[in-house]
């Protein structure tokens, strides 16, 4: 299996790992239920297996969603797609490509770095989705504060294993 699979399948378990942290009962699961209205036993009901592997599913789409948004140099090929020769060896603009992914490939290809464009989305992203909805559903603000925290912490992780991991070489045909 290619390596960009397997960063996407690894940064797909994070928010699974973070939320058995941080909704556990002894960290803000309590405060999470009341927030929400729920209960325990309407927690349990329903199939759970379901629930986690479609959470993995959705956390993998997030995943390879985030590689473009953290890795700046899959821009230069997105902003010449339309190019037919950027795929064809031996052509100017492939070697002109080729060069530039060759000296600039590994700029900004730290943990660090995807974390801060994971919080970014976190912050600037989600939170105003999950403000939306605290509004309309007339959710308590607690439930926006723990629900929006836990994204930008799951994405500021997800943002720096996949910018950091991520194969750098991006495939122009040489």
């Amino acid at each position: 299996m290619e390596t960009k699979y397997l960063v996407d399948l690894g940064a797909a378990f994070i928010p699974l790992a973070v939320g058995f942290i941080w909704y556990h009962p002894m960290v803000l699961g309590k405060f999470a239920k009341a927030a929400s209205g729920g209960s325990m036993e309407k927690m349990k009901t329903g199939h759970a297996l379901l629930v986690y592997l479609l959470t993995y599913v959705g956390s993998y789409f997030i995943a390879q969603s985030l590689g473009s948004i953290v890795i700046h140099q899959y821009g230069l090929l997105s902003w010449l797609a339309n190019q037919a020769d950027v795929h064809k060896a031996g052509t100017e603009l492939n070697t002109t490509v080729q060069g530039l992914y060759d000296k600039y490939g590994a700029e900004f290809r730290t943990f660090k770095h995807g974390a801060y464009h994971g919080y970014q989305i976190g912050l600037k992203f989600v939170l105003p989705i999950l403000t939306i909805i605290t509004l309309f559903e007339r959710k308590k603000w607690q439930w926006l504060a723990i629900h929006g925290v836990y994204w930008i912490i799951c994405l500021a992780l997800m943002g720096g294993v996949v910018c950091a991991y991520m194969p750098i070489e991006i495939h122009v045909a040489r």
